[in-house]
């Protein structure tokens, strides 16, 4: 005898009323420990389709089905009088393992069994409670299945190829600073270009944009007028938690391929007026296809500019004609463009004017400093400095670096070999092929050979006549670069005592510090218990202005002293010259991205300040109740 089904047996019924329900994956992940993944509990609920009353879910911490349950919260829901109070005369299910159960159940209880593929009202109501959720706006999409005419195996095709991307990492060889236009084949206008989207080496999806002026005005200006008014194509890679609920079904219910656990892919159109959409069979097609056709592309075949593939897709083949517009532009083109948008062009194309000066009165001679001043006064101030060709491979090397940084994407690398051919030692090149590597510790390997050709190529005697003048000098820059991406590099990949032996080098050589080593070296010493470091080194810059040298006296201070009348006198100084920065340390307000400009005292020096001194304070716990306790 089953008391559950006894109990529906003293109900009345209404024959002629259906519900629908059964068991349903709840939209919420949860985890049983920190180090298990997140899952997502089984529940169980019911609607009627005539008084569209819906039962309380019943939800348990399993990650496994069990039938019972969709029986024990039918019951609950039938025996209920304020919603139900009787038995309806029909059930409609959508799990064919749970139709099977419920009719060999219920046959008892005068309920029949239909088995539905699509129950209408009860995922109406489901989509309802996941709205009412804090799931987050991408989970909100609608699920892939809900385009017109797709279907699982469509869904899987997708899924290899978005496998087969992955596992490809084009990120490596192409950023978001690569656009490519898609010249064949054609679907619609917001699908004509892309952009590789991804950050420190990990794959973050495909953008698309309708035209190359959209893409400058996203990715150079970050418009946010065209963010909020542009619908936008996009493949995003995350984890099964960051899917919307639906397409995590998918890929446990049909074992989609997946190329690892941060990998799930999601496709949409991204609409600012809520209208997202799922793409349909023909842009499903086109995705998955130029996901191959970007996979099996090889570094050549990018650097030729203009290339063919022909993929497969669930669709049939499809020939892809792909482009890389930004490799014939011009640097004067790029530098317009980047200024049209609102950006910066990188400062360090500028030295070839003061490379071009010092070619200019190299090997002449001139009897007195002033004679010399006499010479450039005449001779440049107020004018244009004409361009001095390069004469040796060294030079020639250099200018196309030069050139490199005011490119952009692929073009950058390009140029960097092409100087490297000409110049085996030169060190910028090594320095832009480190800067476009997103493994870091590739990245210190570039770096580490632009450290060493710099080294050979100046010569030790050169290295003791210029100590303490490096920067000063043009052709000592692509070095201190070079050093400075080292020690920084080394820094990520745990390597802390040599980074720290390059930073104080750098301020040996220039103690001048054009490049502020000092603003990370100082916290940098104070989190890896170098106090005595630390010390001297605040010493010796102890007029330096700036919220950061403040804020590292502060912390310096209380770590020797404790909570003292010295160490409150320092953070009553730094909260004087900038009053900004406790709020984002202690978490208290969101911390905005890096400016590239900031005022002292301003919000925005305080955004630059807490990215270096962060470590180094949260490295000091009592340090942060003291700060918290004195930020009024």
């Amino acid at each position: 005898m089953n008391f559950q089904v006894e109990r529906l047996k003293q109900l009345p019924q209404r024959a002629r009323e259906r519900w629908q329900g059964g068991l349903i994956r709840m939209p919420a992940w949860v985890t049983d420990t920190d180090d298990t993944p997140p899952f997502r509990p089984w529940g169980a609920m019911w609607v009627s389709l005539a008084t569209h009353m819906v039962s309380q879910p019943a939800i348990e911490p399993i990650q496994n089905k069990n039938l019972s349950m969709a029986l024990d919260n039918l019951v609950q829901f039938a025996c209920d009088k304020k919603f139900a109070g009787y038995r309806p005369g029909i059930l409609e299910v959508k799990d064919p393992a749970l139709a099977e159960y419920l009719q060999g159940t219920l046959m008892d209880a005068g309920i029949a069994v239909e088995y539905h593929p699509k129950l209408t009202i009860f995922e109406e109501v489901l989509a309802s409670l996941t709205k009412t959720m804090d799931v987050g706006e991408l989970k909100l999409l609608p699920d892939a299945l809900s385009a017109k005419r797709v279907t699982v195996d469509m869904m899987r095709s997708f899924a290899e190829a978005a496998t087969e991307f992955y596992n490809a990492h084009p990120w490596q060889h192409l950023s978001t600073d690569d656009l490519i236009a898609i010249e064949t084949p054609f679907t619609e206008p917001a699908l004509r270009y892309a952009t590789i989207l991804g950050m420190a080496g990990f794959a973050a999806g495909i953008g698309f944009y309708e035209s190359a002026e959209k893409y400058e005005r996203f990715v150079i200006g970050h418009d946010p007028e065209a963010m909020r008014n542009s619908s936008n194509w996009a493949i995003f890679f995350g984890k099964m938690s960051e899917m919307p609920f639906g397409d995590a079904d998918l890929w446990e219910d049909y074992n989609l391929p997946v190329a690892s656990p941060d990998a799930y892919p999601v496709a949409a159109m991204y609409d600012p007026k809520g209208k997202d959409r799922r793409p349909q069979p023909d842009i499903l097609a086109f995705l998955e296809g130029l996901m191959r056709a970007v996979a099996q592309t090889t570094e050549s075949e990018m650097d030729s500019g203009r290339w063919e593939k022909m993929v497969h897709t669930f669709a049939g083949n499809k020939t892809f004609t792909l482009a890389l517009p930004r490799l014939q532009e011009s640097a004067e083109e790029a530098r317009k463009k980047m200024i049209k948008h609102g950006g910066m062009p990188d400062r360090r194309a500028m030295e070839k004017v003061h490379l071009d000066i010092e070619r200019i009165i190299e090997g002449r001679e001139f009897k007195s400093p002033e004679e010399m001043q006499e010479f450039l006064n005449n001779n440049l101030v107020g004018k244009k400095v004409p361009e001095q060709y390069p004469m040796t491979p060294r030079e020639q090397a250099q200018d196309l670096c030069y050139e490199a940084f005011e490119a952009r994407g692929r073009k950058k690398i390009i140029l960097a070999k092409k100087a490297l051919e000409l110049y085996p030692d030169c060190v910028d090149a090594y320095v832009l092929l480190a800067e476009n590597c997103p493994d870091p510790e590739k990245a210190n390997q570039f770096y580490t050979k632009g450290v060493e050709a710099g080294e050979g190529a100046m010569g030790e005697q050169f290295f003791k006549e210029n100590v303490g003048h490096f920067w000063g000098i043009t052709r000592t820059r692509p070095y201190m670069r070079a050093k400075a991406g080292t020690a920084e590099t080394l820094k990520i990949i745990g390597r802390i005592d040599e980074a720290i032996e390059h930073y104080q080098d750098m301020l040996r050589l220039n103690p001048n510090d054009n490049q502020g080593m000092r603003d990370t070296l100082l916290p940098l010493l104070i989190e890896n218990g170098r106090i005595d470091d630390a010390e001297m080194l605040w010493k010796q810059y102890k007029d330096d202005v700036t919220a950061v040298w403040h804020y590292a006296r502060a912390l310096l201070t209380f770590i020797q002293k404790g909570d003292c009348n010295a160490s409150r006198k320092q953070l009553a100084k730094a909260i004087k010259k900038n009053a900004h920065v406790p709020k984002y340390l202690l978490g208290k307000e969101n911390i905005p991205p890096i400016p590239q400009s900031y005022s002292l005292g301003s919000k925005e020096e305080a955004v630059v300040c807490v990215d270096e001194i962060e470590d180094a304070w949260d490295s000091v716990p009592a340090a942060m109740h003291w700060l918290e306790k004195h930020d009024k």
